[in-house]
């Protein structure tokens, strides 16, 4: 009896491979293009490769509630209303509102009601589970096997780890859009000196992921900053029509109206990117922790070749910090232009 239950178990395919895709959730502070969390929901959406099993919704780049109302909208000018919503966190864990947060990029703090998205609200609506139930909920049910693309602050994924003892070894892996590593080439920060906005926004969510020992693909701004968006390169994203690139046309537009010759980083878009080709990026094994001291520091991520005094806690993951970037925006351009079918 015992024997042929194992025989049968051993013959029922995993969740990916009987997919023959990687199975994810999309874990994002998402804003309608030109975000970058709506553009790298595009790629992923348009990419055979992935299995979106759900996305989780933050507050980050806005609040909570236009993260819903965006993606749920995305979804349907996608063409992917079988995609679950679960909303997810609404404040960081700890970070509080301050005049620098409202004067600086980053309605997260928010509670407005959020603004229309094109084409009107979305008639579909988010699923009545929270986030942090999905998340812990889907990871359990599939050990090993899920993969979670963190594009926003961390704060769903932290009280995931802290709501189940055993979720990050469950993990497969984890893939994270945010830092800036000084050790490596181009690792400032883009909301303080030296703080990436994801993690500023709540680096002792940052600080429990990074440390939690779920294997982590770090994407940080270094990598981000090998990418430039430019016109000539627009111009050929929406030389074919479908429901996405008439989006980006009208979003996109403008910028490239009003500043022809400016180039434009890509964030997110790499991080998911780097999950179906990882050969687009180049990593390097590194220790990184996060400053969460309320002073200068605040946010700043740290990366070390070896531990040191006050990071004894961080555990090693990949750091990106270089992209082959025609390879990538080739990628991307192609995938985005696709015909938009939708899951059966």
């Amino acid at each position: 009896m015992h024997r042929l239950l194992f025989v049968l178990m051993l013959a029922l395919p995993s969740l990916s491979t009987a997919q023959g895709h990687i199975p994810i959730i999309f874990d994002t502070d998402f804003v309608m293009p030109p975000q970058d969390d709506s553009l790298a929901l595009m790629l992923a959406l348009q990419s055979p490769e992935l299995e979106i099993l759900g996305i989780t919704t933050v507050a980050g780049n806005d609040s909570v509630e236009r993260a819903t109302s965006d993606v749920l909208r995305m979804l349907e000018i996608a063409n992917h209303v079988e995609i679950p919503v679960y909303v997810g966190a609404n404040m960081p864990l700890v970070h509080e509102v301050s005049d620098f947060a409202v004067v600086n990029h980053g309605n997260w703090y928010s509670d407005e009601s959020p603004p229309m998205p094109p084409g009107g609200f979305a008639s579909k609506e988010a699923e009545d589970e929270t986030a942090v139930s999905f998340i812990v909920r889907t990871v359990m049910d599939n050990p090993g096997e899920v993969t979670i693309v963190a594009l926003g602050p961390l704060t769903n994924i932290s009280q995931a780890i802290r709501a189940e003892s055993a979720f990050a070894a469950n993990v497969k892996q984890l893939i994270i859009m945010g830092g800036a590593i000084a050790l490596l080439p181009d690792g400032a920060g883009n909301i303080t000196p030296n703080a990436e906005f994801n993690f500023w926004v709540d680096p002792e969510a940052a600080r429990v992921t990074l440390r939690s020992g779920i294997p982590i693909e770090l994407s940080p701004l270094n990598v981000s900053r090998k990418s430039g968006l430019t016109k000539d390169w627009y111009e050929e994203m929406v030389a074919i029509e479908n429901a996405l690139t008439i989006l980006l046309a009208e979003t996109l537009g403008e910028r490239f109206e009003q500043a022809p010759d400016q180039s434009w980083y890509m964030y997110d878009q790499i991080a998911v990117a780097s999950l179906i080709d990882p050969s687009l990026v180049t990593s390097e094994p590194l220790y990184v922790d996060v400053n969460i001291d309320h002073g200068i520091s605040y946010g700043v991520s740290v990366g070390g070749r070896n531990i040191w005094p006050g990071a004894e806690g961080a555990v090693q993951m990949n750091v990106q910090y270089d992209l082959d970037w025609v390879r990538f925006i080739e990628m991307f351009i192609e995938r985005v232009q696709r015909p938009l079918t939708a899951k059966e």
